[in-house]
């Protein structure tokens, strides 16, 4: 062991004369390692949540929605999944789609909706929404088929909003424009059943979403084409290379499941960086603990500081000393953060249950997403950037107290001795 690392261990495990320098030290301590601690457990829930939702959304939505070139529809949407599929071995499963808004009525209730047309066959293997019908989180409400001709699937909340079951006629409002013994004629209506009721984990997705098979969307719709395929792949992280790849050899153009909502994880993104900026403060604050600690051991050790300058220790050597002190305070503190922050968040639905249950309050809100639990993921790239964070900053607070020792004059410090 260096001199200096062996002289800046023994102040920091010696005995002293004042002990609440002691207890200050141990403070500086605590202080690192609650503000670590608090930085991991923040971090983790944040990108649990990111990534809860993320597959939620992915689940839901296409991971890649292929348009034709021009405006005008789709016709032959075979031949197009079959040029996608020959080009891009990444697709699994693929399928057409009609979107068009509707109103949809049930007795004296009334809603808009956005109604989606899909290949009931072909879109098991592109969404989720078979499984939503039927993985219902015990809830009945959730139970039901994939739709038939003239048959309706809604989200959750869209059926409450209206008041439709299972089985319910409901009638469904479009702006198709049909042929009339006057002319065209804007408007339509037609009765529909409801086959089923999806639950989707995310509110945005059950409070606007219905789904009809393609049959029953091109009626709606008077369309002979669909609006484009959506399509799966094995990564939903290679859309962007699936995209361009469409763009440069086929004549349709193409939209990523990220583009469609990314406003959203942009979001969540700079949230989730304002609430890393926010809690570095609490490191910052202990930080400020070392810097007052050291000063007060510089104070404390004048004349051991006069004494090691006498006997030839160099100015570099007594900065350097006081440098490692105070980063043995920050080390000791981030290793005790890093390690307690772990643990909270391995053991942090236990803990938040018993919480819950004291304060007589709910672990979490179904009101938006349907999670019973609170999502926490501990990224070891975030825990190696909260780490160096809490080191850079104990170091910073060690650079003004190890100066002041450095420059400190052997006669003074002896003087009175």
């Amino acid at each position: 062991m260096r001199f200096e690392a062996f002289v800046a261990a023994r102040y920091l495990s010696g005995k002293r004369k004042n002990r609440f320098v002691s207890l200050i030290t141990i403070i500086s301590m605590a202080g690192v390692c609650v503000g670590v601690m608090t930085l991991i457990v923040v971090i983790s829930v944040m990108t649990g949540f990111d990534e809860e939702l993320r597959e939620t959304i992915i689940g839901n939505r296409a991971h890649l929605r292929v348009y034709p070139g021009g405006s005008n529809d789709m016709y032959d949407w075979k031949t197009a999944i079959h040029e996608i599929k020959e080009l891009n071995p990444e697709v699994i499963g693929a399928g057409p789609v009609i979107e068009t808004e509707a109103l949809l009525k049930n007795g004296d209730y009334t809603t808009g909706a956005l109604i989606v047309g899909v290949d009931v066959d072909l879109e098991t293997g592109v969404t989720d929404l078979s499984t939503n019908l039927t993985e219902a989180q015990g809830r009945e409400f959730g139970r039901g088929d994939l739709p038939g001709d003239k048959e309706i699937v809604l989200g959750y909340r869209l059926a409450q909003r209206i008041g439709a079951t299972v089985g319910s006629e409901i009638a469904v409002y479009t702006a198709r424009i049909s042929m009339s013994a006057v002319g065209p004629r804007r408007g339509g209506q037609v009765y529909m059943r409801v086959s089923g009721i999806s639950q989707a984990r995310m509110s945005d997705f059950d409070q606007l979403y219905a789904f009809v098979n393609i049959e029953t969307a091109g009626m709606l719709t008077g369309r002979k084409g669909v609006d484009g395929v959506h399509l799966r792949l094995k990564d939903p992280d290679l859309a962007p290379v699936v995209k361009e790849r469409i763009a440069e050899h086929l004549p349709y153009r193409a939209r990523t499941w990220y583009e469609d909502q990314q406003a959203f994880f942009q979001a969540l993104e700079q949230e989730k960086l304002v609430m890393f900026i926010i809690l570095s403060f609490v490191v910052v604050v202990a930080a400020f603990n070392i810097t007052s600690t050291l000063i007060m051991v510089v104070m404390e050790k004048r004349r051991d500081i006069g004494i090691l300058r006498t006997l030839g220790s160099s100015t570099q050597s007594i900065l350097l000393l006081f440098i490692l002190k105070g980063l043995m305070i920050g080390l000791s503190g981030t290793a005790a953060g890093l390690t307690l922050g772990t643990l909270f968040v391995a053991y942090l639905n236990p803990i938040a249950e018993t919480l819950a249950a004291a304060l007589g309050v709910p672990l979490v809100t179904t009101d938006i997403y349907y999670f019973d639990h609170i999502p926490a993921r501990i990224v070891p790239y975030d825990i190696a950037v909260i780490a160096v964070t809490a080191v850079f900053l104990s170091f910073i607070s060690t650079l003004y107290p190890a100066w002041s020792a450095a420059r400190l004059d052997p006669v003074d410090a002896l003087r009175h001795e």
